[in-house]
């Protein structure tokens, strides 16, 4: 991406929206700064698996990113356990707004930029689900469409995961707080070689395999963006540690919560994506 001001200016209303792609984790997010942590003490066990098909590999990896989600909640001394090829075991100390707080962790949060240069009417697509590349062997939905011209699944150009660093930072300027993204290198000539050659042609923001918006390609854009929105200090380092974080190979849900208080709770309630 370039760095002077007019070249940002251009990449901003494309960037912008990416704003609304973690609208679903803000009231999550938000929740948790209200969290109560006990200094040491677990106080509830939760089970969690994935939906579908898995391999080890993947459950570990899923692992690793649940750690990282509930260390930006500030639930550093929770534990995360694979337990076996089944599942993941997590110990949380004594906190506020359970429900939320697993709603953070078990949604996927697959954010993709997938190609929409030949796909027609544009406008009518956002909101619906389809079938990306970039979803592997974990398509998210059983209803989503493939691209209708090729009847392939869409190509994603590059996912969230290719995010390097995420850094919030208030704006001087116009006293608003942003995040600044920096995609990896390899990512960011990808990009960058697919916007340039594709000025003026639609590409689709995609969340968890709902496109949420479909932007018309203003300028290249390459390793650097600026996400910017109505966002306090805290939802903005919130939203950091999301992008950060990168998303988990598959859907989870919740098997059971146990208490030190002897009080449980089955699967039946939906913790998956909020």
């Amino acid at each position: 991406m370039s760095e002077s001001a007019s070249t940002l200016g251009c990449f901003t209303p494309l960037f912008i929206l990416l704003a609304a792609i973690f609208g679903s984790f803000m009231a999550a997010f938000n929740s948790a700064s209200s969290i109560a942590v006990a200094p040491t003490a677990i106080t509830t066990q939760v089970s969690i698996a994935p939906i579908g098909t898995f391999t080890t590999d993947e459950l570990n990896q899923a692992a690793g990113i649940i750690k990282k989600r509930l260390t930006s909640l500030g639930l550093t001394t929770a534990t995360v356990t694979v337990s076996g090829d089944t599942g993941i075991s997590l110990g949380l100390p004594q906190i506020e707004n359970l429900d939320e707080v697993l709603k953070s962790l078990v949604g996927r949060g697959l954010l993709e930029f997938v190609d929409f240069s030949n796909v027609p009417d544009i406008g009518t697509w956002a909101g619906r689900a389809i079938v990306t590349t970039g979803q592997s062997d974990h398509p998210v939905s059983e209803t989503a469409v493939k691209n209708p011209v090729t009847n392939k699944p869409f190509e994603t150009i590059i996912t969230g995961d290719e995010v390097k660093s995420a850094t919030p930072a208030l704006n001087q300027q116009f006293g608003q707080w942003q995040v600044t993204l920096l995609f990896s290198d390899k990512a960011g000539k990808i990009l960058g070689d697919y916007t340039r050659a594709h000025l003026g042609k639609a590409l689709a923001i995609v969340l968890d395999g709902k496109v949420l918006s479909v932007p018309v390609i203003q300028a290249e854009i390459s390793t650097q963006a600026v996400v910017t929105g109505n966002f306090t200090e805290q939802e903005t380092k919130q939203l950091a540690a999301q992008l950060a974080g990168g998303s988990l190979p598959f859907e989870m849900q919740v098997r059971s919560i146990q208490s030190n208080t002897g009080i449980s709770a089955s699967s039946s309630t939906n913790w998956t994506s909020p």
